[in-house]
């Protein structure tokens, strides 16, 4: 029996499609009815829909570097979602984002939303290793390796210009972690708000938020912007049938969806100088407790997480440029689980796990030689405290003892060099390479010892060949790695076991315009990723040397009928095998994806229709106490979604208004779980049920102008 959540409210009648993975030509029809590929190549202010790529690419400049080329530019297939789809189709976080990606999807278990992508993406797994960007800065914490990408996140979406989804490896530039693709997040300046934004939402579940955003360019040609926001949900009460045949308050849990969190933003630019503050906390309930005996008791999750850059652009002489940029960041876990012990000491456990880094990358660019444009620098990184801590608190929530405090330490000296120059009129060369000597120290156990020591060699080879300004094909292979993290590292299992994974990675891309507004995109992939970490099903035992693999074949299509109505679909299929060649769990063979919008209402409003489907997928293996596998995950059926979002086109005396309706179809569905669990009554909890219809309102005014 499926142990689920059921809300209070009657449950609709589910819908799900069949899963044809061996009929493609089905299935690659039906995505260009019922899919969505938001690659749009498309800006706030002009339409870029009939430029040719390449040419594309260097028509926006990233704040991250002005002088080097921007992350879109990239041998693979490029997804980009401008602010102008975010407000179309009222997406919320970048979870939302990235659902409406070509290839991506997330995973909700009621704590994060989790990111998967070409057959990679368990539920659970913090790393995703697809690395996140806010302007080219790296967000993602030093304990878990999290892109956070729900209400945790450091961006309210209204602050965002536009998002880049890179598939593929981009060690090459920015090294650890960034396995299996790159999302960059371009963030808006002061003059594109050229106001005072006061903004209010109401949502389903006792939700709402509130925002303030004042940004201006100033005379003197400085551009500034800053934001505040605050958000709160009463959640749910929900029903799990598997707590209720285990005798756990009936299967009921109250009061322990809620979630409330804060973030704030502030951006200057002048002239070559650019300052960036991010700021964000988060408190979520989550109604699955760690233990048994815990439910329907505190079980609270608080990220707060802070990232400082400053950069300085200027020429060095003619043809050479330079980028410096300095960062900085800093996360805690302050998670708070009510245990109940009969000791009174232990009645709650706290985490108290605290990351901060500092680093500097100088990069240059250099045109001097004829066809060529070369790319280089060194940047260092200095993860200087990376402590995973847990304590003990009596009913007052007065600490009592430690539980066990793990200090960490990372330093990576880093080289890098990239080179694009031209073989011929049509065909162009990319090849680069970058060097990471890693310093992990582990001093859970003083004297601190090193588990990660061993320099990392990422190179990449790419080939462009362009023979008209309609077609392009890209074929690329590169290799890529990520190291152990704190996280991973802190279990009685020596640190010093664990390898940095790797993967090598091959792709070939087609893009080609049909008409000047029809474009298709297209790619086959090819990835292998080794040395992974993973438990025997036979024996349980921990190995070191697991190797996964996933291919698979992306279709797009971009189409503009007028200057007002735009349509896009994709569709991925994919093969993924774990290490021990079975399916990869949480990893859907078909994904389809539709986004539509156009005006209405005489043009005063604009209507977004998005339609995803995700298809079957696997649940986690279970096991035993001595991790020895009793069941193998078994498979949940796929679904069809359907968003409407009306928004205003335009302002009327400075107000605007955005209204939408989530899952419209009011589609019960469920997910697998990210901490599967059975009972000796029988009882099993391998999924969870995702919500049913939802709506949001938002009312935004104006001023200052």
């Amino acid at each position: 029996m499926t142990m689920a959540f059921k809300s209070r409210r009657t449950l609709a009648s589910k819908g799900a499609w069949s899963l044809l993975w061996p009929r493609l030509p089905s299935v690659l029809a039906c995505s260009v009815w019922l899919g969505s590929g938001l690659a749009s190549a498309q800006d706030s202010s002009r339409d870029l829909t009939s430029i040719p790529f390449e040419k594309l690419t260097q028509t926006t400049v990233i704040t991250a570097s002005k002088l080097a080329k921007q992350v879109s530019d990239s041998p693979s297939a490029v997804a980009i979602v401008t602010a102008d789809d975010i407000r179309a189709f009222g997406y919320r976080t970048l979870a939302d984002v990235i659902n409406g990606m070509r290839g991506l999807y997330t995973t909700y278990d009621r704590r994060y939303e989790y990111l998967g992508g070409r057959g990679f993406g368990a539920p659970g797994d913090y790393i995703g290793r697809i690395m996140m960007l806010v302007d080219g800065n790296s967000v993602q914490d030093n304990i878990y390796n999290q892109a956070y990408i729900d209400n945790s996140g450091l961006l309210d979406l209204e602050l965002i210009e536009r998002v880049e989804y890179v598939p593929g490896t981009g060690s090459v530039t920015y090294g650890n972690n960034a396995l299996l693709g790159i999302i960059n997040v371009i963030t808006k300046k002061g003059s594109d708000f050229n106001a005072a934004q006061i903004a209010t939402e109401a949502a389903s579940f006792g939700g709402q938020k509130q925002r303030v955003t004042v940004g201006k360019r100033l005379d003197n040609g400085s551009n500034f912007l800053v934001s505040a926001s605050r958000q709160r949900s009463e959640g749910q009460t929900l029903y799990f049938p598997y707590f209720d045949q285990i005798g756990q308050n009936n299967g009921w849990v109250s009061g322990q969806d809620f979630e409330h969190s804060q973030r704030f933003f502030a951006k200057l630019d002048y002239e070559n100088l650019s300052l960036q503050v991010a700021k964000a906390s988060r408190t979520k309930a989550s109604p699955i407790p760690k233990r048994e005996n815990a439910f329907n008791r505190a079980y609270e999750l608080n990220d707060a997480s802070t990232h400082a850059s400053a950069q300085y652009d200027f020429n060095v002489f003619s043809g050479l440029k330079s980028v410096s940029r300095l960062y900085y960041g800093h996360y805690e876990d302050l998670t708070l689980r009510e245990y109940g012990a009969p000791d009174p000491k232990e009645f709650f456990r706290q985490n108290k796990t605290h990351g901060k880094w500092w680093g500097l990358d100088q990069k240059f660019a250099y045109t001097g030689i004829k066809d060529h444009t070369l790319i280089f620098g060194f940047e260092f990184r200095n993860d200087f405290q990376q402590e995973v801590r847990a304590v003990a608190l009596d009913g007052q929530h007065q600490e009592q003892f430690e539980y066990f405090k793990s200090p960490f330490s990372n330093k990576t000296y880093s080289l890098y060099a990239t080179d694009e120059f031209l073989l011929s009129e049509w065909i162009t060369a990319n090849i680069g390479v970058r060097y990471d000597k890693p310093d992990a120290l582990d001093c859970t156990a003083p004297p601190c010892f090193s588990y990660a020591k061993k320099a990392a060699v990422s190179p990449r080879l790419a080939l462009v060949f362009a023979p008209d300004a309609q077609t392009t094909l890209k074929a690329s292979y590169s290799q890529a790695f990520r190291l152990p993290n704190p996280y991973e590292a802190n279990s009685p299992i020596p640190s010093t076991l664990y390898k940095p994974e790797q993967v090598s990675a091959a792709e070939l891309v087609l893009l080609y315009d049909l008409t000047p507004t029809l474009r298709l995109t297209g790619s086959v992939y090819d990835y292998r990723l080794s040395d992974q970490s993973y438990r025997s099903s036979s024996t349980g035992e921990r190995v070191f040397d697991g190797q996964s693999k996933t291919r698979g074949l992306e279709l797009q299509l971009d189409h503009k009928w007028s200057d007002e109505v735009k349509v896009r679909a994709s569709a991925a299929l994919q093969s993924a095998l774990d290490v021990e060649g079975k399916r990869l769990m949480n990893s859907p063979r078909a994904l389809a994806k539709f986004n539509m919008s156009w005006p209405v209402l005489e043009s005063a409003a604009r209507l977004g229709l998005e339609a995803q489907y995700i298809g079957a997928r696997n649940t986690q293996e279970l096991r035993d106490d001595n991790r020895i596998l009793v069941r193998e995950g078994r498979p949940v059926a796929g679904v069809s979604l359907l968003n409407l979002t009306l928004t205003s086109a335009r302002t009327w005396y400075g107000i605007g208004a955005a209204f939408s309706i989530k899952n419209a179809l009011n589609r019960r569905y469920e997910v697998p779980a990210a901490d599967p669990r059975y009972s000796d009554k029988g009882a099993l909890l391998d999924t969870l049920e995702m919500d049913g219809r939802s709506f949001w309102l938002q009312l935004s005014l104006d001023f200052w102008r």
